[in-house]
């Protein structure tokens, strides 16, 4: 390590970068002790969770029926489900995810520039006039949402899609969905997508990925998406309809560039002009369609360049598995 990055990692793990006799032995024990204060916030947190399990026998029986996939509806988003079960608001559980979060890039000894939250102020009001840009395009309507869900991985899917009625992503069974809700017109710009990917033939990669997408969504015709919930509160608020929330994807994929200087009104900062668009966007393989169809689309809509290229790299496994928070097995 450098002479700064040795000392940024004795002040982040609790050390003295004044004391010379500061030896490898000694960082290394500063290290274990972290990640042993770690282990005890998370056991903390566990035993938390099952008091009120014990104190509240209904609620954790219906929530544990939402991770087995046999609720009979779709309630709550996964965020406020997972509030819900820790006696909670969903801000409150947020803020405790983005803490271990920053506590990891800490052990880690990592630095980044700007930690990015989508529950910034900044984000929300321009995920608001994003929204509500496009409702005024045409590229968004009103209807009614009626189909299967998949809580943990915040995927709506037709009945074809499904395998064997479950999810094809996390295999876990489809709940029923049905509610008022607003939907994006992706079939408007499906030809359009569809020549960008010929004309760049490096925009998805690996060429399975590329493949996958052209003949599982691109050529069976893409479904419009649904880009609004009403049956949740936690989300970005849809200001030109009370009572509807931004549904997850639009709200999500969009702070690629709110937090790079773009403006919905466009008043553009020089970051965005120097840093969009993205050279790489480099995603797990099971985010791959959200990353090369609705991201393209919906950059497309608002009139702004696409990411150079998409890389879906592949998992790793823990018993032959992916490493996946809804599969609950990290």
């Amino acid at each position: 390590l450098g002479a700064d990055a040795y000392s940024n990692t004795i002040i982040n793990l609790g050390g003295n970068p004044d004391d010379p006799f500061v030896i490898y032995d000694e960082v290394k024990a500063l290290y274990a002790k972290r990640a042993e204060e770690l282990k005890a916030i998370a056991a903390e947190r566990h035993a938390e969770e099952a008091a009120w399990a014990a104190a509240n026998p209904e609620k954790a029986a219906q929530q544990a029926d939402w991770f087995s996939g046999k609720a009979p509806k779709v309630d709550w988003e996964k965020i406020q489900q997972k509030a819900e079960a820790a006696g909670i608001s969903p801000q409150e559980y947020v803020d405790n995810v983005a803490g271990q979060i920053k506590d990891i890039w800490d052990l880690m000894n990592t630095t980044y520039d700007r930690f990015v939250r989508t529950t910034d102020p900044e984000h929300k009001t321009k995920v608001q006039k994003i929204f509500k840009k496009m409702y005024e395009k045409g590229d968004i309507y009103k209807g009614k949402y009626v189909g299967k869900y998949c809580t943990p991985c915040e995927s709506f899917w037709t009945e074809s899609q499904l395998v064997d009625g479950q999810c094809p992503d996390c295999g876990r069974e489809g709940v029923d969905a049905e509610e008022e809700a607003y939907f994006f017109k992706m079939s408007k710009y499906a030809d359009q997508l569809m020549q960008h990917i010929e004309t760049h033939p490096e925009f998805i990669q690996p060429e399975s990925r590329k493949n996958e997408m052209i003949n599982n969504f691109l050529k069976p015709g893409l479904q419009d998406l649904c880009v609004s919930r009403t049956s949740f509160t936690w989300g970005v608020p849809v200001t030109i309809d009370p009572g509807h929330v931004t549904y997850v994807w639009l709200d999500a994929l969009s702070n690629y560039i709110t937090f790079c200087g773009y403006d919905p009104d466009g008043n553009h900062d020089e970051h965005y002009k120097k840093f969009w668009p993205a050279d790489l966007h480099l995603i797990g393989k099971d985010i791959v369609r959200f990353h090369t169809i609705y991201w393209p689309i919906f950059l497309m809509s608002m009139g702004e360049p696409l990411p150079k290229q998409v890389f879906g790299h592949p998992w790793l496994l823990v018993k032959g598995d992916k490493m996946s928070k809804s599969l609950g097995n990290v």
